[in-house]
């Protein structure tokens, strides 16, 4: 290295640091001037949209002691249809899965045997009242809509954004369970926002009043047409069966359109849960 160099070198670096510094101090001043109302606009601004999108990936599934992997081929037309198609190592298909707004298919094709009914399945399965809009929401890392009526608090954690419908005693970190303080309002939605994507880093959706938790976390968000996407995404499942999801996807496409066959053979039995 010349000796121009060498005096030049701690001077950039103290040019880079001073850079960050200022760069963190005006982020601080920014989260703070910022208002709900603006916030949200901007994740809603933000979300990752399309009309039709494919998505390939490995998944581990973590259940009583055991890690099961297993492949998903997951298909949605935007606020209509979820298709997932559920192939082991051996590359056979297991099960599919078709969720609409106001219906769940799902054939076994190991017990040959398909069941068809409403959310009643997928609350019991998963014990939170879950909804076609928040499954969705949760597969492509959008936020989890609030309701239009309800306040919305908003606050600093960890140079991130935290909304939550929690009143005054929210959760105070990415870590912690919200406190139950309101016996009335069963499910409590918190988000933690990226303040420089408006993109949610982490969520909990929780049912207060059973006990209920489904943490969310998204990783290393990759540029899919010109929109953010988390690749990684973990979910952790806390009631009186509990679970663990990840999720890595492999391959991402928006052309449509799409097809979502679930021919159910004659020779399938039909359950009831």
């Amino acid at each position: 290295m010349s000796s121009r160099l060498k005096f030049l070198f701690p001077i950039l670096i103290l040019l880079v640091l001073s850079a960050c510094k200022v760069q963190q101090k005006a982020k601080r001043k920014d989260l703070k001037v910022n208002k709900t109302e603006y916030l949200i606009e901007q994740i809603t601004r933000n979300e990752f949209k399309f009309e039709h999108l494919s998505l390939k990936a490995g998944v581990q599934l973590y259940q009583n002691d055991k890690k099961t992997p297993f492949k998903a081929n997951i298909r949605i037309r935007r606020d209509s249809l979820i298709w997932v198609s559920i192939t082991p190592a051996l590359g056979i298909e297991v099960a599919r899965v078709m969720i609409t707004r106001d219906s769940v298919k799902v054939m076994n094709r190991i017990d040959r045997n398909y069941f068809i009914g409403d959310y009643e399945y997928i609350n019991k399965r998963f014990n939170l009242e879950l909804e076609f809009n928040t499954i969705q929401a949760i597969l492509v890392g959008n936020a989890i809509a609030f309701e239009h009526d309800e306040k919305v608090t908003l606050s600093i954690d960890k140079e991130k954004y935290y909304l939550g419908n929690l009143k005054k005693r929210k959760a105070k970190n990415i870590d912690e369970k919200p406190q139950r303080i309101d016996k009335q309002k069963e499910e409590v939605v918190s988000l933690w926002v990226d303040q420089n994507t408006f993109k949610v880093s982490n969520f909990i959706f929780s049912d207060l009043t059973a006990n209920r938790f489904l943490t969310g976390n998204y990783e290393e968000f990759e540029t899919i047409d010109n929109q953010s996407l988390p690749s990684v995404l973990n979910f952790d499942f806390q009631s009186e069966k509990p679970a663990k999801v990840n999720l890595q996807y492999s391959k991402v496409s928006l052309e449509g359109p799409l097809k979502f066959s679930f021919n159910i053979s004659s020779k399938y039995e039909q359950v009831f849960y």
